[in-house]
């Protein structure tokens, strides 16, 4: 049997696909290979920075090839030419703004909800 979802949960699940369907659509190019863009990678990841998950900063447009290569394979070559291509400074600064805290609560994530919607 499955377990319902809490409301969070479920709002969580749809900013994720929210932030996927927008970053896609802005960033139609892998930054790796130039093919199609498939996924947002998450730099940071979701579970390490709550305050960067759904921010665009953090967010490398993949194809499915350079995701899975960097995922399954562990190919350090992905995140190589991550930081060539976006910068040392760039990388410090979602390091330092890692350390944001964001608490997760219905209201702010309706909020993170609203911001998304805008664009």
């Amino acid at each position: 049997m499955r377990r319902k979802l809490s409301k969070k949960q479920r709002l969580k699940k749809q900013l994720d696909r929210l932030v996927q369907t927008i970053g896609v659509s802005l960033n139609p190019t892998c930054l790796i290979c130039d093919n199609r863009t498939s996924e947002m990678h998450h730099y940071i990841q979701k579970k390490q920075s709550l305050y960067l998950r759904y921010d665009f900063r953090n967010l490398i447009p993949l194809c499915k090839a350079c995701h899975c290569s960097h995922h399954i394979a562990g190919n350090p070559r992905i995140h190589q030419m991550i930081l060539r291509r976006k910068g040392f400074e760039w990388a410090d600064s979602l390091e330092k703004d890692r350390r944001i805290f964001f608490k997760d609560t219905v209201a702010n994530l309706l909020e993170v909800k609203e911001r998304l919607e805008a664009i």
